[in-house]
């Protein structure tokens, strides 16, 4: 198997009932790749990164990961689990623990580290998103939605995960939060992080992007270089949405 391929997604569907969700969809991923997601609402794309984490289990494909088969019998979820880092679109924060204690929790319970190194690596984690040392013993409730997107980033990031997946991560937040969010991921990206973003921030795809993919109907419709994508689709369906995006955020 080629090294370079983190990812590999074969021939992958997902019914929930009589409703066919992902239907057949073929997709890879490099490492240090930033593979773009973008699409209509409902086309599935959060269920492809919750296929790939293991949230949910397909009805039928393949998914080879850090070239392992982790849809085949006998996988330890929770390793993969521990190389896939996930960023929600709601933050997925535990209220009643602080913003260090957030980022600690699961280098204390799945990693098993002492304390003191598991503090030691969040620290780190929490400055690296911009989340500084007055901010650390604050509860999520007395953070803004940013702040508390940029903890569940160095959440994820703290696990050192082979992948990120982020879903929406900006789309509960406030216009002018979201760009201290997106700048957070730019720089992941620079730094060579393997991430999948399912995003509407065209503006982010056509900056940071290596890949952007066109997604609809549970299908991959269209892939390419973000500028081939966004303002020259090759499919009518991606034409028509890409329309409607471009004249949102009035690019040409």
């Amino acid at each position: 198997m080629d090294n370079e391929k983190l990812l590999i997604i074969r021939d992958l569907h997902k019914y929930y009932g009589k409703h066919h969700v992902l239907k057949g969809v073929n997709l890879e991923v490099n490492e240090g790749e930033t593979l773009v997601i973008i699409g209509p609402s409902g086309s599935g794309k959060s269920t492809l990164l919750r296929c790939i984490n293991l949230l949910v289990k397909p009805d039928k494909g393949k998914i080879i990961f850090d070239n392992e088969e982790i849809t085949g019998k006998n996988i330890d979820v929770r390793k993969v689990r521990e190389k896939i880092g996930f960023v929600f679109q709601h933050f997925n924060l535990f209220l009643h623990l602080t913003a260090i204690e957030n980022v600690m929790l699961g280098l204390v319970k799945v990693k098993k580290y002492p304390r003191e190194k598991a503090r030691r690596i969040a620290e780190e984690a929490l400055l690296s998103v911009g989340i500084t040392e007055d901010l650390w013993s604050k509860y999520p409730a007395q953070l803004s939605g940013g702040q508390q997107q940029r903890v569940a980033i160095a959440r994820a990031i703290a696990m050192d995960p082979k992948l990120l997946l982020f879903d929406e991560p900006t789309s509960a937040l406030d216009p002018e939060l979201i760009g201290e969010v997106l700048k957070v991921m730019e720089k992941l990206a620079n730094e060579g992080r393997t991430m999948i973003v399912v995003t509407h921030e065209i503006g982010f795809a056509l900056k940071t992007a290596d890949r952007v993919v066109f997604f609809d109907d549970g299908r991959v419709v269209e892939e390419g270089e973000p500028e081939q994508v966004i303002l020259n689709p090759r499919t009518e369906r991606a034409r028509r949405f890409l329309l409607s995006i471009r004249e949102l955020y009035r690019l040409e």
